[in-house]
């Protein structure tokens, strides 16, 4: 069931919020046995026969978890537990998203000749997997507490994280679910959920979807598009990603926030950054920090205790030598994004995509070791300048995170440099046929450059969704933008503002149109 779908928005919502609120009077049990039957309901609808997946999963991880806390095994004993739960979930991940095209990769290039087809990926294995494996390891550290059955249920299943995050610590919601905290819906929270989901789903409806379909022709045809549609179809990708991410990532908030739930933000401008560094502290927050605590770190301390052992340095000084740079910066980083790269699909695309994307991280860290504030190198490159940098290296790497495969992949970068010549300006007689009704704006060249035009400006210009709401800490830095005294109020104005929106968004809904993080 899609967030932005009929069934969703006037049926199981305002059901489940309805339900939770009767509930709140018989006490906090009740309420948990709701959030948990409607969270496997909402996971079921899609494909029932997938909630025996899930709900084992979330069994198998439970009797691990209880192993793998009991105080009263010795520390290798649960050490033990941990290293083969978390083998179980990667197994059963591995089985569902990586084995099948690996086994048609191995039969494409001849080395081995049955065919073993394909099977469905369930929606947010990968999400609910990694959401267990950080309890398993939190667990393991001391880091969180053993949780009950009913509790442990509600914190993997809550339908507003469950497909596609953000993902969560237990020490953020497993406070929210204890007694005294749970008190049915206050209305300041509903209003500020609401107004947040429907923003989210006016970037998904009005914006996301309209752009699609120009960046879909494209990578369905590459070779039908010339070096100037190209660029346009490369920018309408890039803004239907960010679009449709951010305007997930609203509505989940959205809808936590309407069950006083409060999840941590997963997107912030992230095409407003002036470094890679600083984009993946951006983009997919949540994955980029899980992928920081759990892999990154261990890695690099995994190295500098080997150092250390040998009497070598492993200070900031030390990494700003080629002797000390290579282990301790080169070699996590492109560890952990081969990683990153890999959790986003089976393709050798993906793989490369990541391994880019460590390598901008890894240039981006040699830039700052080996150029020291001070040096005459800092501080000449213009803000501007650099976020225009940044957001074209991001855009190469989005080729290979959209394209079929390499081939394509590299065909659409050959084209953007003009190595097969400049080609038709648009697509002609065949970008009308690519071009469904619903995206006027884009069936000409014109039309596309002015919708490319408007949501760049939107997204370098405009205070993004959390500082509307007044969502940031106050330790944020505020991004400069065209209204930074745009400030949601639960006003008149702005309800009737955001009904009128929503009103429109509901007649440009797309049953067909899921969500682009809905495949990982």
């Amino acid at each position: 069931m899609l967030f932005s779908s009929g069934p969703f928005i006037f049926l199981f919502l305002p059901i489940s919020l309805i339900g939770y609120q009767l509930l709140s009077y018989v006490g906090r049990r009740a309420l948990l046995v709701w959030l948990a039957l409607t969270s496997l309901f909402f996971y079921g609808y899609w494909n029932p026969k997938f909630l025996l997946l899930l709900t084992a999963s979330i069994a198998l991880n439970f009797l691990f978890s209880l192993a793998v806390g009991d105080e009263k095994k010795s520390e290798p004993a649960r050490s033990r537990w941990l290293f083969a739960a978390i083998t179980a979930n990667l197994v059963l991940l591995g089985w569902f998203k990586y084995l099948f095209p690996l086994l048609g990769f191995f039969r494409q290039y001849g080395l081995i000749q049955h065919d073993f087809g394909q099977v469905i990926l369930p929606l947010g294995i990968s999400f609910f997997t990694f959401t267990q494996i950080a309890y398993l390891i939190d667990l393991r550290q001391g880091a969180a507490k053993q949780q009950g059955p009913l509790t442990y249920s509600v914190f993997v299943t809550f339908f507003p994280h469950l497909i596609a995050g953000p993902i969560i610590h237990p020490r953020e919601i497993m406070p929210q679910l204890e007694e005294g905290r749970m008190k049915g819906l206050r209305l300041d929270d509903v209003a500020l959920g609401l107004s947040w989901f429907v923003m989210g789903l006016i970037k998904k409806v009005l914006v996301a979807d309209r752009v699609a379909p120009l960046a879909n022709a494209l990578y369905a045809h590459p070779a039908s598009f010339g070096l100037a549609s190209t660029w346009l179809a490369l920018l309408c990708y890039a803004m239907q990603l960010y679009f449709d991410f951010s305007g997930y990532s609203d509505m989940a908030l959205g809808l936590a926030r309407m069950f006083s739930i409060e999840f941590p933000l997963n997107f912030d401008s992230p095409y407003k950054s002036s470094s890679v560094i600083v984009f993946w502290t951006r983009w997919h927050m949540t994955l980029s920090r899980y992928l920081a605590e759990y892999l990154y770190t261990p890695i690099l301390r995994s190295v500098n205790s080997r150092r250390m052992d040998k009497g070598k340095k492993v200070s900031r000084k030390a990494q700003a030598t080629l002797e000390g740079f290579i282990p301790m910066v080169f070699y996590p980083l492109m560890a952990t994004m081969f990683i990153a790269g890999v959790w986003h699909g089976a393709g050798l695309q993906f793989l490369i995509f990541g391994l880019l994307h460590g390598l901008y991280l890894v240039i981006n860290h040699a830039w700052r070791l080996f150029t020291p504030k001070g040096s005459r190198l800092h501080g000449k490159l213009p803000v501007p300048v650099a976020v225009v940098i940044t957001f074209l290296a991001v855009l190469v790497g989005q080729v290979f995170f959209r394209a079929n495969n390499v081939h394509d992949a590299m065909y659409v970068l050959s084209t953007m440099v003009g190595l097969h010549g400049a080609g038709p300006a648009y697509l002609g007689s065949a970008w009308n046929h690519e071009i469904p009704s619903s995206s006027p704006m884009l069936r000409t060249p014109a039309g596309a450059l002015i919708t490319v035009a408007f949501c760049l400006f939107a997204v370098w210009a405009l205070p993004n969704t959390q500082e509307i709401l007044g969502q940031v800490g106050p330790e944020t830095v505020r991004l400069p933008s065209l209204l930074p005294k745009l400030a949601w109020r639960p006003t008149a104005v702005w309800c009737i503002a955001l009904t009128g929106l929503f009103a429109f968004a509901i007649l440009m809904l797309d049953a067909s149109a899921s969500f682009l993080y809905f495949q990982f």
